[in-house]
């Protein structure tokens, strides 16, 4: 088993995560500072876990392929989370 700051993962057992809301242009800048920094700590714990099932001679490839699958996902949703911040600060220095 492998611990991340704050997600657990266990080999054989699907991967699961919390759903948080998706952040539209009406979300606050704070609400969507707290939803980058989640997803860059997933992304980062994701990267650990990764590397740490690779050193292990008998990995499961295929849990590794989803996680990197998961991974993909995170860095989308992260340059959206960017997006709409970079956004939000344009406003409020229009402002």
């Amino acid at each position: 088993m492998f611990q991340g700051s704050r997600v657990t993962f266990e080999k054989g057992v699907t991967m699961r995560s919390h759903e948080l809301p998706v952040y539209g242009e009406t979300a606050s800048a704070e609400a969507m500072a707290w939803r980058y920094a989640d997803l860059t700590q997933q992304h980062h714990d994701l990267d650990y876990l990764i590397s740490a099932l690779g050193e292990q001679a008998a990995c499961d490839e295929l849990l590794v392929a989803r996680l990197k699958k998961r991974k993909l996902h995170l860095k989308d949703e992260i340059a959206r989370v960017e997006g709409g911040l970079r956004a939000a600060e344009g406003a409020t220095a229009r402002a």
